[in-house]
């Protein structure tokens, strides 16, 4: 059974909508290492007071319920939101309600406890939704009103949720930890690495809810305090206390030259501005910079990828010939790789492993297979052998297949993913089943050790389909026999009903059969440019991770 995270935001990270990328993702860093996922969130900084500062202007003191609806409206906005963005990178990402759940509170209607969860309804909507987004700071009491939980009752609502769905707690703040002082104003601060529950009544005061810090001693329930995308964090109800080696990164941020700056390389470049503590933008590197004139860090050289300065270097435009070579040079110069060039890193074959596995790990190539699909991560997290792998990787098919069976010409359905940003000016390998094929060579290697070349994989596209393609999937297939391993790619019908028959437009699926006979299903976004934008930025925090 996957592991189960309950990720709380507070205002202090979500400030307002632009903070949102930032908790996008920290979740998807817990989906793509297998986890489900259920995030809590706060109101945008000040929102609250603000709601409890207008509610007080037109509400009598007696109409506590009434008071309490409005100001939950601050949390209902910032959930409304993140599910929203979740779902645009291509996160299956569902906004649930309290009620939904059984979230019932017991107490007065502004500041009341949570008394119970239907667990088996949050079970239940985790089985289509593996991310779940729930408004925080309220539940529901007897009379199906809103109660809430009191000032910071985000926390409490967290910590509740993981006591009754036995899950790891995450509460994410603004510093990296639970200090002995205050880090802002005390440069000899220490940080915890773990606390008891004795000592962090005593100085986590203003980081957690006391109410939730009193709910998870009595629950024995264990936390960790931190900053998102960190690896820095408190466990909080250790048995003793312990400090941190560290406090903060030391190190500089890590230099990135960005070869491409196309429809994923923008999203990349954006969504590494969000961190300039940990990653500074050194080269953008284009072949035609006039085109870039709002970045400053544009330039043609693809030598300055090289620089002694560089410490990671991220390809993000197509083609083999010269991906492969500067993939090649980089990893020669000590560089980190990252890349979604799915052909690039298949040519190099059976040299992959070297580069790909082991602590010494210098290419990361997640977003290459699936885009926000967790493809590769799932199968090398597998304590089980697989049987077979079966799905459909291809984002750009999918949308040219759904726009086909609408009536619209083969050119016509081409031209609607083009101008949508899911397919290439000239995506002949995408209709030709040869970018499945490159993508399947990359996950029977992860899946079973081996190294097929993508060409010797028989490969049909949907290009060979008719009038008729209602229906039709590009699935691409590997399944390991006593004789070898069998890979196909090609069009087929499956069921409507079943899981694979379901994919719509962009969106990849993916069924992994154990050799048990259990089938993990997964779903995400495999085209466009976010969900490729936050697979490599995936890859990114991995790397910084491992440094800081």
């Amino acid at each position: 059974m996957s592991s189960i995270e309950v990720l709380k935001f507070g205002s202090s990270v979500l400030r307002s909508s632009r903070d949102l990328g930032v908790a996008v993702d920290e979740i998807y860093r817990h989906w793509r290492a297998g986890a489900r996922v259920l995030a809590v969130v706060s109101a945008f900084e000040g929102v609250t007071d603000r709601l409890m500062r207008e509610a007080a202007q037109v509400f009598a003191d007696e109409n506590s319920s009434a008071t309490a609806a409005y100001v939950a409206t601050g949390e209902q906005q910032t959930a409304a939101l993140l599910t929203g963005l979740l779902s645009g990178h291509g996160l299956p990402a569902r906004l649930v309600d309290p009620r939904e759940i059984g979230l019932l509170a017991q107490g007065s209607n502004l500041d009341s406890q949570p008394r119970s969860l239907d667990t088996a309804s949050v079970a239940g909507l985790w089985s289509e939704h593996p991310i779940l987004v729930l408004p925080g700071f309220y539940g529901i009491d007897a009379a199906g009103r809103i109660s809430l939980f009191g000032r910071g009752g985000s926390d409490l609502s967290a910590v509740f949720l993981a006591t009754q769905m036995q899950a790891n707690c995450r509460l994410l703040k603004n510093v990296s930890g639970v200090f002995d002082s205050d880090p802002a104003r005390d440069p000899s601060a220490r940080r915890y690495a773990t606390i008891s529950w004795r000592t962090a009544r005593d100085v986590a005061g203003p980081l957690i809810q006391p109410k939730a810090l009193a709910y998870a001693e009595a629950c024995a329930q264990v936390c960790t305090v931190g900053q998102p995308n960190e690896s820095f964090a408190t466990q909080v109800g250790a048995a003793n206390d312990s400090w941190s080696d560290s406090i903060a990164p030391a190190a500089k941020p890590l230099r990135v030259a960005l070869l491409g700056c196309g429809v994923v390389g923008r999203g990349v470049y954006d969504a590494v501005k969000r961190y300039p503590d940990r990653f500074e933008v050194g080269h953008v590197i284009v072949r035609e910079p006039g085109k870039h004139t709002d970045i400053a860090e544009v330039t043609s050289d693809s030598r300055l990828a090289l620089e002694e300065s560089i410490d990671i270097v991220v390809i993000c435009f197509g083609g083999v010939t010269d991906a492969r070579a500067l993939i090649e040079q980089a990893l020669a110069a000590g560089k980190f790789v990252v890349t979604a060039n799915k052909a690039a890193v298949a040519a190099l074959g059976a040299s992959l492993a070297v580069h790909a596995r082991g602590p010494a790990r210098r290419l990361w190539y997640s977003a290459s297979v699936g885009g926000a699909l967790p493809a590769l991560e799932t199968l090398v997290n597998l304590r089980t052998r697989v049987r077979e792998i079966r799905g459909i990787v291809n984002g750009t098919c999918g949308v040219v297949l759904d726009a086909w069976a609408a009536g619209h010409t083969r050119e016509q359905a081409i031209a609607i993913a083009q101008a949508g940003g899911f397919a290439e000016a000239d995506p002949e390998r995408d209709l030709s089943g040869r970018d499945s094929a490159d993508k399947l060579a990359l996950m029977i290697e992860t899946a079973f050790g081996q190294w097929r070349d993508p060409q010797s994989i028989a490969t049909r596209g949907i290009d060979t389909l008719g009038d008729q393609a209602a229906g039709y999937k590009l699935i691409a297939r590997a399944r390991h026999l006593e004789d070898g391993i069998h890979a196909s790619v090609a069009p087929e019908l499956p069921a409507t009903q079943s899981f694979l028959g379901g994919a719509r437009g962009p969106e990849n699926r993916l069924e992994i059969e154990l050799q048990c006979g259990s089938v993990i299903r997964l779903r995400g976004q495999g085209a466009g440019r976010a969900p490729t934008a936050i697979s490599v930025l995936g890859d990114l925090h991995e790397i910084a991770r491992s440094r800081f």
